[in-house]
This record gives structure tokens, C-alpha cells and sequence, in this order.
């Protein structure tokens, strides 16, 4: 999975919840294409997330994903889509966890 399953997609809703069967917290983000094809995908162990954002534009026009054996980080508006850093403080509608699945 990477970037392009995010890019060019219009959010149509995010889920922070808790899943009491394995006890950890989660993001579901759910997306449309501009064909009108529906995806979703759900960060898994939620550590931290940052939803501050006007929410005044939905279309996904940058994305920032970043998997490795441990974490995963991922950006629907990133200050800088081509770095392959995590950046926190510039960085805006993020979500950090363990891992990434489709839904």
C-alpha cells in the first residue's frame, strides 16, 4: 500500500474508535473516488492522531504514508508530501499506529 490509495480521493469520514476485542484504539478513514467507488482503510494500535483541520476541503490533493516494521504514519494533508520524515508540528490531518489494513 502506499500513497496513491489516498491521493486524489474525497474523505468521506473518519471513525476514532476502540475495538474491545484486541482492547487498542483505531482510525477507520473512509474514501470515494471521483467514480464513485467507496474505500476504507483502518490504522490499527492508534497511538496519537491530529484531526485539527478546517475541514472546509475534503479532496485528498496530497498524502503522505509511511510504513515500516513498527509503525505507521500517515498524512492526508502534509506540509511536504515528498519527504519521508514524520513531521508532527506542520504536518495536519495525521494518524500514527501500528498498522495500516483495508477495510
Amino acid at each position: 500500500m502506499d500513497s496513491s490509495y489516498f491521493r486524489d480521493k474525497m474523505l468521506s469520514q473518519i471513525i476514532i474508535g476502540y475495538d474491545w476485542d484486541t482492547s487498542n484504539n483505531f482510525a477507520e478513514i473512509t474514501l470515494v473516488s471521483n467514480d464513485g467507488i467507496i474505500s476504507s482503510f483502518k490504522i490499527c494500535q492508534l497511538a496519537e492522531y491530529s484531526l485539527y483541520e478546517d475541514f472546509s476541503a475534503s479532496y485528498i490533493s496530497q498524502c503522505k504514508l509511511i510504513v515500516n516494521n513498527s509503525m505507521v504514519y500517515l498524512s492526508l494533508d502534509p506540509y511536504d508530501e515528498l519527504s519521508n520524515e514524520i513531521d508532527l508540528d506542520n504536518d495536519c490531518l495525521w494518524f500514527k499506529g501500528s498498522n495500516i489494513t483495508t477495510v
